[in-house]
């Protein structure tokens, strides 16, 4: 394959990877049921693991108590803030699937500023998407 080509292809990927790794990361309702993305928070000292970060895209979103739309609201993010997910422990391994509710929607877990102060964004394309860089 001549040298061109190749650099051709390379250049495409580069420029199309975050759209197909976000695509990847969503269902045709642009639900998120993992909560994984390219960049994670800096580590700090009373954190078990960084959580990955995510980017608010609408204004007033409502962070609730728990994993339901009925449950009260504990804060509201405006567009641009940037969310850390809190991280879980399962077995060996960090619990990145975000809770369902009844209706099967899916639920984000978002860290506040300590440890007992995690409430839940629903977890759409709609309202929150991955910071990549």
């Amino acid at each position: 394959m001549p040298k061109l080509c190749k650099s051709l292809i390379y250049s495409m990927l580069l420029l199309f990877l975050p759209v197909a790794v976000q695509a990847q990361t969503t269902d045709d309702q642009g639900n998120y049921y993992r909560n994984e993305s390219p960049v994670q928070a800096p580590n700090r000292l009373n954190r078990i693991a960084s959580g990955s970060l995510w980017r608010v895209i609408v204004d007033g979103l409502n962070c609730r108590q728990q994993a339901n739309i009925n449950s009260p609201i504990v804060r509201t993010y405006l567009a641009g803030e940037l969310l850390e997910v809190e991280v879980y422990r399962g077995g060996s391994d960090e619990v990145l699937i975000n809770p369902i509710d009844r209706s099967g929607k899916p639920w984000m877990p978002v860290r506040g500023a300590n440890s007992e102060d995690v409430c839940y964004v629903r977890a759409n394309s709609r309202y929150i998407q991955p910071v990549m860089r």
